[in-house]
């Protein structure tokens, strides 16, 4: 169930390729419901789905998330990335932390998930390296911060996956920029300044994909 009408694609090609998407097991089922019924902002199907065949093909030892919410992604990556990997994900809200480890709990994958309370800033910083995917679906403002962050601690082709760098669509609106509402500019600024950011860093090879929200998909060269 996606949160919110496509910003991307026409409604035509939306509703197709929302059509097609295999239908999820009954536990992201009730996830993706609880979290509308709630307003949180979990990752759409089709990111999700993006997600698992990422993993499955990188099949990463280690990957991070930043930002849990309710345990929605670090379900899909521990599944698709299999038991052998280990998947750390940060969330600062105490409530969204005890709902995730609940629904991981059930999902059986207590021991391959790893909920740490805190900033996604103060945790990243404490990681020394072997980061082999990252995903990141956490505080815009500090996509930037992320990166930097991240880069050194990537090993070798590690993967870094962000969503939502299109904002809503109004990240594309360069030349209307009195069409974004004003409490949206400055994040729309600075997804901007990610989206430039990743795909010239000089580390990595990346695009920004049309898919969900906007995807930012990088693999360390």
């Amino acid at each position: 169930m996606k949160r919110s009408s496509d910003a991307i694609l026409h409604a035509a090609q939306a509703s197709y390729l929302e059509a097609i998407e295999p239908a999820r097991d009954p536990l992201l089922a009730e996830m993706e419901a609880d979290a509308a019924a709630r307003g949180l902002p979990i990752s759409d199907p089709e990111v999700a789905s993006f997600l698992a065949v990422t993993a499955r093909a990188r099949a990463p030892r280690f990957v991070v998330e930043l930002g849990t919410n309710i345990g929605y992604g670090a379900i899909v990556l521990a599944r698709a990335a299999g038991p052998s990997a280990k998947v750390l994900t940060i969330e600062y809200s105490k409530d969204h932390c005890k709902t995730a480890r609940s629904y991981i709990d059930r999902a059986g994958l207590s021991g391959q998930i790893e909920v740490r309370e805190g900033k996604a800033l103060d945790v990243l910083a404490e990681i020394t390296g072997g980061i082999e995917l990252a995903y990141i679906d956490c505080v815009k403002e500090e996509y930037p911060r992320y990166l930097e962050l991240l880069v050194p601690r990537l090993g070798e082709r590690g993967v870094i996956v962000a969503d939502n760098v299109l904002w809503r669509g109004h990240v594309a609106r360069t030349h209307s920029p009195e069409s974004i509402p004003e409490s949206e500019r400055a994040r729309t600024d600075i997804l901007r300044e990610f989206n430039h950011a990743i795909v010239t860093h000089p580390s990595l090879r990346a695009l920004i994909l049309p898919l969900g929200d906007g995807v930012a998909y990088a693999v360390k060269q």
